[in-house]
């Protein structure tokens, strides 16, 4: 009798069993927007006579040698204004005197700053245009020996930097 009511049992539990009722689920569609990434915009500049073809190149840069120089310019990721100046220059935003102005519908920030080299002093001069999106940068380097008179009038280069 023993037997039978625990076989009875365990057959109605597997009935049971089978008939629970589904789960049901709900989702919820989320709806993500994905956001339209700025494409970079050109850079034009007058570089000096006498500029050789970059020896490096990238999507995003550029780099000149030339005896006394070396022009580096450069596309990057907008938003950390710090980063960018110590990329350039090695130096924090603090330890270098910014100059901002404005130039069409971007921020230009100008600086200077002085390093040694294995070969000598060197001087370093950037401007920066922040357009929101990217920081288009050049980036000069040059020997600070002031026996080599260079014929360049980097004022003229510096102000040729824009965005087209």
């Amino acid at each position: 009798m023993k037997k039978g009511w625990i076989l009875a049992v365990l057959a109605a539990g597997l009935m049971l069993w089978g008939c629970q009722a589904e789960p049901t689920l709900e989702t919820i569609a989320d709806e993500w927007v994905q956001s339209v990434m700025a494409q970079p915009r050109q850079i034009s500049v007058n570089l000096p006579d006498g500029a050789l073809a970059p020896v490096l190149e990238s999507d995003s840069e550029q780099v000149y040698l030339s005896d006394d120089y070396e022009i580096i310019i450069e596309t990057l990721s907008a938003g950390d204004l710090n980063a960018t100046v110590e990329h350039l220059s090695g130096y924090s935003r603090d330890n270098v005197t910014l100059v901002r102005t404005q130039q069409g519908d971007a921020d230009r920030y100008e600086f200077v700053w002085a390093s040694a080299g294995e070969n000598g002093d060197r001087l370093g001069r950037a401007v920066i245009l922040d357009d929101g999106d990217f920081h288009y940068c050049m980036s000069v380097l040059r020997d600070a020996d002031t026996t080599k008179t260079s014929q360049i009038v980097w004022s003229d280069v510096f102000d040729s930097f824009s965005l087209i």
